[in-house]
């Protein structure tokens, strides 16, 4: 009987955890100092860790596909300063596509 590690499920988890990490860190700078930067950036990786624990790998790469595509073709119609409002649509779009992808397909 093999042991299992306990730190391989959070091995495992890191891109969850730094897309949602990343993304809490970009809210809390818009809401303040350094204090909300760290700790928006904790609570998001805390929500991606368990988020990618839970199985929601799939869910991740719809959201990353749908903020490179959203910021690029916000970028590409209205300019440089446009890429975060795309980017949040496409996020929110990608996050859309994959519930309901998973929802179809069980």
């Amino acid at each position: 009987m093999r042991k299992k590690l306990f730190l391989k499920p959070f091995q495992l988890s890191v891109p969850g955890t730094a897309v949602t990490g990343i993304t809490g860190g970009v809210v809390g700078s818009f809401m303040g100092g350094p204090v909300f930067i760290i700790g928006m950036a904790l609570i998001g990786a805390l929500i991606g860790n368990v988020v990618w624990m839970m199985g929601g790998q799939d869910f991740f790469l719809f959201i990353v596909v749908g903020i490179v595509l959203g910021s690029g073709l916000a970028v590409f119609l209205s300019g440089l300063e446009s890429a975060l409002i795309g980017a949040g649509t496409g996020g929110a779009i990608g996050g859309f596509v994959a519930v309901n992808k998973s929802m179809l397909t069980k």
